[in-house]
């Protein structure tokens, strides 16, 4: 990164000074002048143009001075745009792998259960075709045994064991998103919510704000994982 001279130009104090107290003694005469006949009226005007002339010489110092000032802090932020924008690049590269391994878990999570479901359905129709043997063997006290055992099996939430990721100072949530599969299909407005011409922004907003339900021709409603990561 190339070094640059970004030291702003310097006001000389004494022609600061000067001008200050011009301005003040302007001031002053300002509110000494009183008008009450046409010449006092002209003298006014020539008085205004003198406090024009004083504030375009004032306004013609500053000026440089300013713009050297504009120039060095646009310098400054330049170079620290350039420092940390790799780091900001880098911060957005990791957190997307960590949404994708967050993605990754919760579909894993929702295998897990929908295996253990399944299988607890398969084991209730098998405890529930044994009772119905027993009691067509006349087993009743067995096959209610076995009726009981699987309603138990019915009613309970498998469990599933998955390890999910955690980590200090790391947060993340769901965010749902709107894609556009067929524009001529979106309607003119959706929940009150004009969204024509097509407003991807607003039902943004409106798929979050109904989580992922909100159903719209053309309009396909998506989940993505966003990762926040406290310093």
């Amino acid at each position: 990164m190339q070094e640059v001279n970004t030291m702003p130009i310097e006001a000389e104090p004494t022609i600061e000074n000067e001008q200050k107290s011009s301005a003040l003694k302007i001031l002053e005469q300002a509110k000494l002048l009183s008008i009450n006949s046409p010449t006092d009226y002209d003298g006014a005007a020539a008085f205004t143009k003198q406090v024009k002339s004083l504030s375009k010489r004032i306004k013609d110092y500053w000026e440089p001075l300013k713009k050297s000032a504009r120039a060095s802090w646009q310098s400054l932020v330049d170079r620290e745009k350039e420092l940390l924008t790799p780091l900001e690049q880098a911060e957005t590269e990791v957190k997307k792998k960590m949404a994708a391994y967050q993605k990754k878990v919760q579909e894993e999570e929702r295998a897990a259960r929908l295996l253990a479901e399944k299988l607890a359905r398969e084991e209730a129709e098998r405890l529930l075709q044994q009772a119905a043997e027993a009691a067509d063997q006349g087993n009743q006290i067995e096959s209610e045994i076995l009726l009981a055992q699987a309603e138990v099996v019915e009613n309970v939430q498998p469990a599933v064991q998955v390890q999910r990721p955690t980590a200090t100072g790391v947060s993340t949530r769901t965010l749902y998103r709107a894609k556009i599969l067929d524009e001529s299909k979106v309607p003119v407005a959706v929940a009150g919510v004009t969204i024509r011409p097509v407003d991807l922004s607003a039902i943004n907003k409106l798929a979050q704000a109904s989580k992922g339900k909100l159903q719209i021709p053309g309009i396909e409603i998506y989940e993505e994982q966003s990762v926040a990561v406290r310093a």
